[in-house]
């Protein structure tokens, strides 16, 4: 019996390689036809060492002969909206976009606009909130465990639209998509010591860009959300030290929940909380789980059935506001009050101003 789906790649790059792929091969109802890479060298490895049937040089060609049900776009975010306007218009049912969404405002919409028009199942690859620690934390704050939530501390070692987009997402989660009110923030755009390594860094010393855009080297910021919770993010060189193994701390009026990293440390619990009544941390039971294969289920789901996928095209625009609003609030030295008014990406806006 053959899979009801067949899927394809638009960009072969490490996180496809290493997440996507993997996690698709563990649904039976999917199988991977095809790929598009630039890079004759990783279509080859796709083919040979991967056993990936049919690889392309171009993303029109693999659509155009494969017609895939659902596609993974992995490219670099700069081209994430051509891309989604591109299997759109060549008719797939669903499409797993890697994140940040797209650089600027202007590429969320084009991306959803698409999607809508074709009635595509667009969903943007947040997939932390579909990883146990994280659903077992929001259990523990609905169930009172902590007393009222109040604030959310959320901390990464990288830019805001690569690691900055994860915790956002993740945040938002944990308040239940409460919509945010306001964003202030600041950045710092020294050179954050980066080398040309494989994570999009290839010509940093030349262009100062990562994966096509520019990036900071630290940012801080606050975030009010309906209904008084507050969220403050320390990102890149305003992480303070010691953190990363902890990349989300949640405060109520009656404890604390910690919830730990992708990778934890030999030893170190999934999650950790202080609990009313309780004089020592608790590490509550998670069983680890593949988010990837969990957010890709997800989406087949709708597919089949119908209503909104958690991390569809409108959730991660409303997390890629918050990261625009934070350099707004940069550049314009100001709280800033969502929603916001401006579409291009303000640290773009900055630099071509030669305002940073």
């Amino acid at each position: 019996m053959s899979a009801a789906y067949r899927v394809g790649f638009i960009a072969c790059g490490l996180i496809a390689e290493g997440a996507h792929l993997p996690a698709y091969r563990k649904i039976p109802a999917v199988e991977v036809v095809a790929g598009a890479d630039i890079s004759e060298e990783v279509r080859r490895r796709w083919t040979d060492d991967l056993g990936v049937p049919h690889m392309y040089a171009s993303a029109e060609e693999l659509l155009e002969r494969e017609k895939p049900d659902i596609v993974s776009i992995c490219t670099w975010p700069p081209l994430r909206p051509d891309m989604v306007e591109l299997a759109c218009a060549a008719g797939v049912k669903g499409i797993l976009a890697e994140k940040p969404m797209a650089v600027d405002l202007a590429g969320c919409d084009r991306m959803i606009a698409a999607a809508e028009r074709a009635g595509a199942v667009l969903v943007i690859g947040h997939q932390r909130r579909f990883h146990n620690r994280y659903v077992k934390a929001r259990e523990l704050i609905d169930s009172g465990a902590i007393g009222d939530l109040v604030q959310i501390t959320g901390y990464g070692g990288g830019d805001l639209l690569t690691g900055g987009t994860h915790t956002v997402d993740c945040i938002r989660y944990l308040v239940h998509d409460a919509p945010a009110e306001w964003v202030i923030g600041q950045i710092d755009r020294r050179d954050p010591g980066f080398t040309n390594r494989r994570l999009g860094l290839q010509q940093w010393e030349e262009t100062h860009l990562r994966y096509g855009h520019h990036i900071e080297a630290g940012a801080f910021a606050m975030i009010q959300f309906q209904g008084g919770v507050r969220a403050t993010i320390e990102s890149g060189i305003m992480m303070r030290p010691g953190r990363g193994g902890w990349p989300a701390t949640i405060y109520g009026t009656d404890g604390i929940i910690e919830v730990g990293h992708d990778r934890t440390e030999p030893g170190q619990p999934w999650l950790r909380a202080r609990v009313k009544g309780e004089a020592d941390w608790l590490s509550p039971e998670v069983e680890a789980n593949d988010a990837f294969q969990a957010e890709i289920e997800a989406l087949i789901d709708v597919i089949e059935r119908g209503g909104t996928h958690p991390l569809d095209g409108r959730s991660a625009r409303a997390g890629h506001e918050i990261l625009m609003a934070i350099y707004q609030s940069a550049r314009r030295r100001a709280r800033i009050d969502l929603p916001l008014d401006v579409t291009e990406s303000p640290l773009e806006a900055m630099i071509a101003a030669g305002e940073v």
